[in-house]
């Protein structure tokens, strides 16, 4: 029995095999979501969130008290005759006070009891991977508001790779838990969740194996640019998947037949760049140049794209609603050993957006889904709008 249960206290720290999507209200939606999809049988990075609940009270209350003064403080000179008030309004002035609020944050230590049971699920991580010490994980904020139907929220809070050791683990656990405190996620909370900075974010977090990854990407179940339903889009790149979902590479691009898995697109992107550990610097994840061979080289193989395809299709089914899919392939390993699945979440561009029936139809058809016309295709607004979900892109 935890130190929680004797207490009467939930316990703060849940392995992710026992997580489920019930317990989305708990841990978030990304990890719920991994949870169930470890239940089912997917292949995905083993791993331990801390709740929501656990961190809902965490600050000590002289940090709490600060946060309340720096948010609850009247806009003066400029900002007020701007109209900035302190849920926004004036974007110098939230920066300024998103830094200061990080700061202070970043600067706590987490509660004995939490720092224990963290410490606690971390061992056990090292023992089930066999990794040990040599463990690195990714350290991933998973919000109770986020990925949601209606505003994603995807993007706002932030992700650490490469993180190794309990002390490092917990650092970095303070640190997810800061980003609901950055200034685009306090404005993006504003505009779609309608909460004040100082409501609490309900941010959860999760931390799971690192997977050493020779080609990672994202899987569309439908396609991003026209809303088609009878396609799925797959994009990558080698390395982690960093580099895709930034915008900061054109990735390798396929497009699969839905019915038959015929691949019908294919483009191998400017991949000058790609996603690795930083293995002297000690600074997580960098950018670094692509070998030349690599560069114009393919990274997934026709089987890699169909199978990740089939799964896709086979986690929409289970979901009823198209989806963004994430992944990555582990090195030195077969499909479909090799394919790990990140996360998931609703796609939110079309999903909800059918196309008004032709003329003729008759009642009660079933719309089909919107097409967009046809556009160049910019990969920056790509990411920012189908991976990032930033609104206005």
């Amino acid at each position: 029995m935890t130190d929680a249960a004797r207490s009467g206290r939930p316990d703060p720290v849940v392995d992710l095999a026992a997580v489920r999507a019930s317990d989305a209200p708990r841990v978030g939606p990304k990890m719920a979501r991994l949870g169930q999809l470890a239940s089912a049988g997917w292949r995905v990075p083993d791993g331990y969130a801390i709740t929501a609940a656990a961190l809902e009270g965490w600050l000590p209350p002289a940090a709490l008290a600060e946060l309340h003064r720096l948010f609850s403080a009247p806009a003066s000179g400029a900002a007020a005759a701007a109209g900035a008030g302190p849920d926004g309004g004036g974007h110098q002035r939230l920066a300024r006070l998103s830094e200061q609020a990080r700061q202070l944050i970043e600067g706590q230590s987490l509660p004995s009891w939490l720092a224990d049971a963290v410490a606690d699920a971390h061992a056990r991580l090292e023992s089930r991977t066999g990794r040990g010490a040599a463990l690195r994980v990714a350290v991933r904020s998973s919000a109770v508001g986020e990925d949601g139907r209606a505003a994603s929220f995807a993007g706002q809070y932030e992700t650490y790779l490469g993180v190794s050791g309990t002390d490092e683990v917990l650092r970095h656990i303070a640190k997810c838990w800061a980003s609901g405190y950055s200034a685009h996620a306090l404005d993006y909370r504003r505009q779609f969740g309608g909460s004040s900075p100082l409501r609490a974010h309900d941010l959860a977090v999760g931390v799971l194996e690192l997977v050493d990854a020779r080609s990672a990407g994202v899987a569309f179940t439908l396609d991003p640019v026209t809303g088609d339903r009878g396609r799925l889009v797959v994009e990558a790149n080698w390395g982690l998947g960093e580099s895709v979902v930034s915008g900061q590479v054109t990735p390798d691009y396929w497009t699969v037949e839905r019915d038959s898995g015929r691949i019908l697109e294919r483009r191998t992107g400017g991949k000058l760049v790609w996603s690795v550990l930083d293995e002297a610097g000690g600074r997580g994840t960098v950018l670094a140049p692509l070998p030349a061979e690599l560069a114009q080289a393919p990274c997934l193989t026709d089987d890699e794209v169909r199978y990740i395809c089939r799964q896709a299709a086979a986690i929409e089914a289970a979901e009823g609603t198209p989806q963004d899919v994430e992944w990555a392939i582990a090195r030195d390993l077969d499909v479909p050993d090799s394919v790990y699945f990140l996360q998931h979440r609703p796609e939110t561009t079309w999903a909800t957006t059918p196309a008004a029936p032709p003329p003729g139809t008759p009642p009660g058809t079933p719309p089909e889904p919107a097409a967009a016309p046809a556009k160049s295709f910019d990969p920056v607004q790509y990411a920012l709008r189908n991976v990032f979900k930033v609104p206005g892109t």
